[in-house]
């Protein structure tokens, strides 16, 4: 069975099999993680979500097991922890994912790797085995099933990311091979999430981020006290890959080979997660990046754009929503994207929030810089070019061309890029990582972070106290 090798590797896997590639960049992942929640508490799906918590649960017994909500002064069930955390880091558009897997792990990992540590005290170390085996395991999941998964409609942060957060819980709980295989049934069960969510212009996508760690550790919990699930839950007949991945429903799943999967159990991936520098949709972040080296030879004069293209690969091009009417709906806005990026620059969440209040999606704005986007995105040309779509998903390539007035000598200005900033090919630098979270968190005390450094020589208990003064 495919999942009992998986679970041989979570429950053998420990902290001196990583490598110092992988540690530190799971060190790094976790500072962005960490300032990237610490902000998105703030907004207001985490807001609902955590007082909807408080609500359900106001008269819940009480339980010596304790985790802390990022950004706040308050503990409650491990639950309840990581489900509020994980909305929070999926909320701003902000945090980690991989682009093979089509997943974003950071925002499912630390919420369940956190909640758990803290609650039982755990070492650092320990702390670090649960983070990298979800790493591992959610990246190899991930690029098993995607395209094709992400292709009918499912958003593989919510059910791949049941698995992962799963995966996480069953490390840092002990469990043993059997107990892993019987969570990790109970996760692909549970395993939902769907992309209308997102295009739909809802809270439902930061939903499947806090539901993924919220079922993964249930799973955790109810297999450690005996409930079973389906060993066969991700190839049998009637699992996961023939229900939510495979196009044609005849096809044999004994002939579906695991065996070059198998192989990659535990070798160096999570350094291929991007980091996230403008707080928009990943596939929007290659027209991003072009639009603004095309910025930088235009630099101010943005009101000589007479018209703007981008030719980009199908599924970034099918974020042509030319009117978001709220946050999320702009957040997956493509003509948008392009249009800040050329009128404003490069934007932080505050930006994007002012643009708002100055009636970025109000039917009116007096504000000449607001209009002037808005009529470039209103006027854009989205094309899903073939060739460029051929390169998908190993890059994911867009081609930006502005046409200027005739003060600019009727010129046409044209950039490409293929892999956008973040990716470890093209990465964000550490001390980019620490500005962004300057950014995010003017007034947080960085000299906390100092502690992730040497994660290993503490207690969990002692690490989240740190970071969340």
């Amino acid at each position: 069975m495919f999942l009992q090798n998986i679970s041989k590797f979570i429950s053998n896997y420990r902290y001196e099999q990583a490598t110092v590639e992988s540690l530190t960049t799971v060190k790094a992942a976790l500072l962005d993680f960490f300032g990237v929640t610490y902000r998105g508490i703030n907004e207001e799906a985490p807001k609902i979500a955590l007082n909807t918590i408080e609500e359900i649960f106001s008269t819940k017994f009480d339980s010596n097991l304790k985790a802390s909500v990022i950004g706040r002064t308050i503990k409650t069930d491990i639950l309840s922890a990581a489900f509020v955390n994980s909305v929070a880091a999926h909320v701003l558009e902000l945090d980690d994912g991989h682009r093979g897997a089509q997943i974003h792990l950071g925002a499912i990992i630390f919420p369940t790797a956190l909640a758990i540590s803290e609650a039982y005290n755990l070492s650092g170390k320990e702390f670090l085995e649960g983070v990298i085996v979800g790493y591992e395991v959610g990246i190899l999941l991930g690029q098993i099933v995607n395209p094709e998964h992400r292709n009918k409609g499912f958003h593989t942060t919510g059910t791949i990311g049941t698995f992962v957060a799963g995966v996480v819980a069953s490390k840092l709980l002990k469990l043993d091979e059997k107990q892993t295989l019987n969570a990790l049934g109970l996760c692909g069960t549970q395993a939902a999430g769907l992309l209308e969510s997102d295009h739909g212009g809802s809270m439902g996508k930061v939903l499947h981020a806090g539901k993924a760690s919220y079922n993964g550790i249930l799973s955790a919990f109810l297999a450690r006290n005996g409930f079973t699930g389906s060993g066969t839950i991700f190839e049998g007949d009637e699992g996961f890959l023939k229900a939510m991945v495979l196009e044609n429903t005849d096809y044999d799943l004994k002939n579906f080979s695991f065996e070059n999967v198998l192989k990659d159990i535990g070798k160096v991936r999570v350094r291929d997660i991007y980091f996230k520098k403008y707080p928009f949709c990943r596939h929007l972040h290659s027209s991003i990046d072009t639009a603004l080296k095309l910025k930088a030879s235009i630099g101010d004069e943005y009101d000589h754009i007479e018209n703007v293209a981008v030719k980009t690969y199908s599924v970034a091009a099918e974020h042509n929503n030319y009117h978001p009417k709220n946050l999320e709906e702009l957040k997956q806005s493509l003509p948008y994207a392009v249009a800040i990026a050329l009128v404003v620059g490069e934007v932080s969440v505050d930006d994007i929030n002012q643009l708002i209040e100055y009636g970025l999606l109000d039917n009116y704005s007096t504000v000449d810089k607001v209009n002037t986007i808005k009529n470039l995105a209103s006027g854009m040309i989205i094309v899903a070019d073939d060739k460029l779509n051929e390169l998908y998903p190993s890059k994911r390539p867009s081609n930006v061309i502005i046409k200027l007035d005739k003060d600019f000598r009727n010129g046409l200005f044209q950039n490409i890029t293929f892999l956008p900033k973040g990716d470890f090919e093209n990465p964000l630098q550490l001390r980019e990582l620490i500005d962004k979270f300057k950014s995010l968190n003017p007034t947080y005390d960085i000299r906390n972070l100092t502690v992730i450094d040497s994660i290993e020589d503490y207690s969990m208990n002692y690490v989240v106290r740190k970071l969340n003064e």
